[in-house]
């Protein structure tokens, strides 16, 4: 069976985004998952360190990110690489940040 491109609009995928979550994955294909994250100011990132690399673009917004034992600021336009099993996690921000996330599987 051949697969078919598919389109998403980042704003869709953000009103999905329950009050009692943060994050929403939504594309899951063979080697390859993206998703958004959502951190409102002061609410926490509590993700553990994934098995696979991630890729993030900060699509709004500033805050920091902790990759291993580096601290960062992160802004508008960012684009950070973190390898697979490394802990971190954003924080710090004080304004709504969004964060298109991608993992090579």
């Amino acid at each position: 069976m051949k697969e078919k491109a598919q389109w998403f609009e980042l704003g869709d995928k953000l009103t999905q985004i329950g009050d009692d979550e943060y994050f929403n994955d939504f594309l899951r294909v063979r080697h390859l998952e993206a998703g958004v994250l959502r951190l409102r100011p002061g609410e926490e990132d509590t993700q553990t360190p994934h098995d696979s690399d991630e890729l993030y673009y900060v699509v709004e917004g500033s805050g920091f990110l902790e990759a291993g034992s580096e601290r960062r600021a992160v802004k508008k336009g960012s684009v950070v690489f973190v390898p697979a099993r490394m802990p971190h996690h954003f924080y710090g921000n004080k304004e709504l940040l969004v964060v298109l996330y991608m993992f090579a599987e």
